[in-house]
């Protein structure tokens, strides 16, 4: 298939291999490494039984895929919770997925932090709200990106929070529900723009 691809997932996975902080890692560049793999076992299916050396270099391809796809994705969880626990936000960029992940995660230890200090400033027992009531009506919130437009979009959507979008030129910036952007940044259509030091994806 591809080697150019095939070596972009290997380069990602070794760099994070490397290094401590966390790397940059766009939406519509990890959609185009797991529609790699994706192509890489469509091939293997189609692959005529007699092929068989064929069918064994798309096997060893694919597994050598879903090692690095998957040791790079928990790596780079494992980097993510570090720096919530540290409460501070990681410097290389987070692909959606990601950032929804540390948005939780510094949800949660925020709310942990602020029963600790209730518990030790005398709070009685009957008044503290558990960590984890905390969590889930903060995991209720819904979680918006901003995103810039790299085509138009002729069409209003209907956002998940029932607010009607667009339609949409070229360059424009908007706030919308991170379920809505999701399929736009996997085609390329937008990218997040963060604006608290994770430079734009």
């Amino acid at each position: 298939m591809s080697d150019k691809m095939y070596k972009d997932i290997s380069d990602a996975w070794a760099a994070e291999i490397e290094n401590k902080e966390l790397q940059n890692l766009e939406d519509l560049r990890f959609s185009k490494m797991a529609d790699y793999l994706s192509k890489i076992r469509y091939a293997l299916t189609e692959t005529l039984a007699e092929n068989q050396l064929q069918a064994d270099m798309y096997t060893q391809e694919a597994l050598n895929l879903e090692f690095m796809l998957k040791d790079l994705l928990m790596m780079r969880r494992d980097k993510i919770i570090r720096a919530a626990l540290a409460q501070r936000r990681p410097l290389g960029s987070m692909i959606l997925s990601e950032e929804e992940l540390y948005n939780r995660l510094l949800r949660g230890f925020e709310g942990h932090s602020d029963f600790v200090r209730e518990a030790l400033a005398g709070l009685s027992s009957s008044t503290l709200k558990h960590p984890a009531e905390a969590t889930t009506s903060q995991e209720d919130v819904m979680d918006y990106v901003i995103v810039r437009f790299l085509r138009a979009i002729d069409n209003p959507i209907i956002g998940i929070d029932e607010v009607t979008y667009g339609p949409f030129k070229k360059e424009d910036l908007i706030t919308i529900p991170a379920a809505n952007a999701r399929v736009w940044l996997k085609d390329g259509t937008v990218v997040r723009v963060t604006t608290n030091g994770g430079g734009r994806d």
